[in-house]
């Protein structure tokens, strides 16, 4: 069976117990932590900056991954040179010079990650893809949590994992934006490597039990593939 990466994003997460909540997550099979860090330049909303992340990361014991929601990517890049973070994301419409931000990632020792918004198509990224670890897509506008997936949007899962396989590439495809339980499975489906989740995990009175139930639901759509 294909396997299916579960990111808890921890956007919505209470944080005055974020560490505990993070923990229950993690010991019921949360793969990756996600760092949504946004500062209203991009996006509408201000959710933290990378000293909190960074201190977070150290703190667990699962791999850590960025979401750089700001425009300027590269100076938050910098932010995180002594972080535990395994991979950046910065997104495509937020700089000028992708090329120099992905070889700024890649020299502090992290994996880049390209992140598009909903109105930006797979083929702006045509000559990013060969460069890249991963390739995040929005499924709904950055920076707010709870928003409804758009459902057409998952095309793009699948124009990426079409391409990836003609061209020989090997990133990663990782999808965010309103996956539930009810339809993380379609998600999995489309193709996806990394559904990150958000309030479907860390708003939810036990994170662990959320974690479970969305695994539960992707096995229950990949084995019926088989």
């Amino acid at each position: 069976m294909r396997q299916v990466l579960i990111s808890g994003s921890i956007l919505d997460a209470d944080f005055s117990c974020v560490v505990k909540q993070i923990g229950e997550a993690a010991s019921s099979g949360l793969d990756i932590l996600h760092f949504d860090i946004a500062d209203t330049s991009f996006t509408p909303t201000v959710s933290f900056g990378p000293k909190i992340a960074a201190s977070i990361a150290k703190k667990v014991n699962i791999p850590c991954e960025a979401h750089l929601m700001v425009a300027n990517p590269e100076k938050i890049v910098s932010q995180l040179a002594e972080s535990s973070i395994e991979t950046i994301y910065f997104h495509y419409e937020a700089t000028t010079t992708p090329f120099r931000v992905i070889s700024q990632i890649r020299k502090q020792g992290a994996k880049p990650g390209v992140a598009i918004n909903p109105s930006t198509s797979i083929r702006a990224l045509e000559h990013i893809l060969p460069e890249v670890d991963a390739v995040l897509v929005l499924l709904v506008e950055p920076g707010i949590g709870g928003q409804k997936m758009m459902k057409s949007l998952l095309s793009k899962i699948t124009q990426l994992k079409q391409i990836r396989e003609l061209e020989g590439y090997s990133y990663f495809i990782a999808a965010d934006g309103g996956i539930k339980p009810y339809n993380i499975g379609e998600v999995a489906k489309a193709g996806v490597d990394i559904a990150i989740v958000g309030s479907a995990i860390f708003a939810q009175p036990n994170p662990g039990e959320a974690v479970k139930r969305l695994r539960s639901e992707i096995e229950k759509t990949l084995s019926s593939k088989q």
